[in-house]
């Protein structure tokens, strides 16, 4: 069967535009992110003058790879529970809080 002439065409422009991106050196690269992302990074766009999401995502990456392996180890660290610390003004909080919470619960008694 003959491809019609807009299929023809369309072919020719997705081997174009395939040939100017290894050309370039561009690479595309698909990323599941979680919900919310997208909002964020919006907003840091804004914040940080950027018109087009992916060129902050470009930005983001080459920071990350240019950066010394100590930095990028850095960047990547999760904190671990034992990294946190509560505070003995955060202890009162949290005592404060949990017996407003039981004077609560023992007014619907």
């Amino acid at each position: 069967m003959e491809k019609t002439a807009a299929a023809k065409h369309s072919a020719d422009y997705r081997r174009r535009q395939k040939e100017e991106k290894e050309k370039l050196g561009i690479e595309t690269l698909e990323v599941d992110v979680p919900v919310g992302t997208r909002s964020g990074m919006t907003l840091a766009m804004k914040d940080h003058g950027y018109k087009q999401i992916q060129e902050l995502w470009q930005d983001l990456a080459l920071s990350f790879l240019a950066a010394p392996r100590e930095e990028q180890a850095r960047r990547l660290r999760k904190p671990s529970a034992s990294d946190f610390v509560v505070s003995p003004s955060l202890a009162r909080q949290l005592k404060a809080a949990g017996m407003a919470q039981v004077d609560t619960d023992a007014d619907e008694e």
